[in-house]
């Protein structure tokens, strides 16, 4: 169990609290809709199959406790308009909502949208990382989205401190630590991740980034751990006939972020979430009991522990 020195933001994102102390608050689910590297899910999927999937996970924050958010994936400029007028009406207007872009130039595109229908103050932008360039930092200036991942993800050094330096000083990479642009263009939440690896890349450092920053900077510290499950290459060739054994590995990756004092997890697509839930609110719960007990850490309202019995 941890409990840091240093005080913990919680920042609220449309109603849905991120960061404290482990036990504090539940852990924030980040699930992703319409994700494929090519084309849209919505041009080989009912659309009504999507917008269910959605609405389930807004049904499972509500019963269980755990948050969670919606992280809408955009992969080309065609899809910025459709998949983000998709995610607007399937949420309810007060709801907030990721959007994942791995492309510069779809990010920028993506940002000015959000900001010409005036939905930036519900959005989590996914995500300001060493990819950045000078148009989509003066996009963001323009366009500035309530909160946003900040990646700590270092190519030149997988180390703890190779992830430190990407946020705080750019590491030779970038001119700026990500920490001070993200605060130079005025995004008021700031979600540190740190950058999930595959194997034999350090993907130990992950998870073990995750107190350490949290204990420098006091934001809210997560990431995106099935993506070493999923990038496993015995697992790829294992998992053909033992999907379970996939399943069981890929959820149980989420608990050891929030055993290690991270606040939000990225659980991949939302098709998992009847999988995720329940198992993030036994986590919570877990480290819930642990931090009132040792450190007198009283969880909020919502916590899995006050709505689970």
């Amino acid at each position: 169990m941890y409990h840091f020195s240093k005080e913990q933001q919680v920042f609220d994102i449309s109603g849905v609290p991120v960061g404290g102390q482990p036990g504090e608050y539940p852990t924030v689910l980040f699930g992703t809709v319409l994700y494929r590297r090519k084309g849209s899910a919505l041009e080989v999927k009912p659309r009504e199959e999507v917008t269910s999937q959605v609405e389930r996970h807004l049904d499972l924050a509500e019963l269980t406790g755990v948050s969670g958010i919606v992280d809408v994936f955009i992969g080309d400029m065609e899809h910025v308009k459709p998949h983000v007028d998709f995610i607007l009406e399937a949420l309810p207007d007060d709801k907030p909502f990721s959007v994942d872009m791995p492309e510069a130039e779809v990010r920028v595109e993506t940002l000015k949208y959000l900001g010409e229908l005036g939905v930036l103050d519900r959005v989590v932008y996914n995500s300001l990382n060493l990819g950045v360039t000078d148009e989509e930092i003066e996009t963001l200036r323009d366009n500035t989205p309530k909160a946003s991942i900040v990646l700590g993800y270092n190519p030149k050094d997988f180390s703890c401190d190779g992830r430190m330096n990407i946020l705080e000083t750019g590491a030779g990479i970038l001119d700026q630590g990500l920490v001070d642009i993200a605060k130079d263009v005025g995004i008021e939440s700031l979600l540190l991740d740190t950058g999930a690896v595959p194997f034999a890349h350090n993907a130990c450092e992950t998870l073990r980034a995750i107190p350490v920053l949290k204990n420098k900077w006091g934001y809210p510290t997560g990431c995106a751990i099935h993506n070493t499950v999923e990038s496993w290459l015995w697992m790829k060739e294992y998992r053909k006939e033992h999907k379970e054994s996939y399943n069981i590995c890929d959820m149980g990756s989420n608990g050891l972020v929030v055993q290690m004092g991270g606040d939000y997890v990225f659980y991949g697509p939302l098709r998992n979430q009847e999988l995720i839930f329940p198992f993030a609110a036994m986590v919570d719960t877990l480290m819930s009991e642990g931090a009132e007990d040792y450190f007198g850490v009283k969880p909020s309202k919502t916590h899995p522990r006050n709505r689970l019995d």
